[in-house]
């Protein structure tokens, strides 16, 4: 009789954990169910043809090249938008560093002119003058010495003045290019000859 009992207890006590499992089972159901109902992600087919960018797709492009009007450097060059560049002259001297950041030593200094042959006003403030040895060696431009750079409106009719210094070694009797760009995407002045 109390080995029946046992077993009866053994076996009810089966069931509630099979009832237990069974209802935890039921219980997260509903969550793997909502799973499998989520939508998966398309497979990407290695094999499909790449797309093809639109017309409108946004690319890198290259600025157009600035028109370049060459001549010797003892000749005025007139642009093609009136305005003409004058070398007054492109000289070998030494500069003497004044303040921090300067160098002292052979130098070459550009004086040059602009005239307003046109009917609309110039911007100067933008103005950019460079000086290349024939050799390839840049004129590094300084501060030092009697720099007065290009600056301001420059109105029909007028002129305005103004110099450059580029640190060359050695700086006398050099074969340079000069090249004066007296505003930001307008025509370049290239002026080539010797150093006084």
């Amino acid at each position: 009789m109390r080995r029946l009992g046992w077993g009866t207890l053994l076996a009810l006590s089966g069931m509630v954990l099979l009832v237990g499992c069974s209802a935890v089972e039921a219980a997260e159901r509903p969550a793997a169910v909502q799973e499998s109902e989520s939508p998966s992600p398309t497979p990407i087919d290695p094999d499909a043809p790449a797309p093809t960018p639109s017309v409108e797709a946004d690319a890198p492009t290259k600025a157009p090249a600035a028109e370049v009007e060459t001549g010797p450097i003892d000749e005025p060059i007139e642009l093609s938008t009136g305005l003409v560049i004058e070398l007054d002259s492109v000289s070998a001297t030494t500069v003497t560093a004044a303040t921090p950041g300067e160098v002292s030593g052979p130098a070459v200094v550009v004086k040059l002119t602009a005239r307003n042959d046109s009917r609309e006003t110039a911007d100067l403030d933008s103005a950019v003058v460079t000086l290349t040895a024939a050799n390839g060696e840049y004129g590094i431009g300084t501060t030092a010495g009697p720099n007065t750079p290009l600056a301001g409106d420059l109105e029909p009719g007028d002129s305005a003045s103004g110099s450059y210094v580029f640190m060359l070694d050695p700086a006398a009797d050099r074969s340079v290019t000069v090249s004066v760009n007296y505003s930001a995407g307008e025509p370049v002045a290239e002026f080539s000859g010797k150093t006084d």
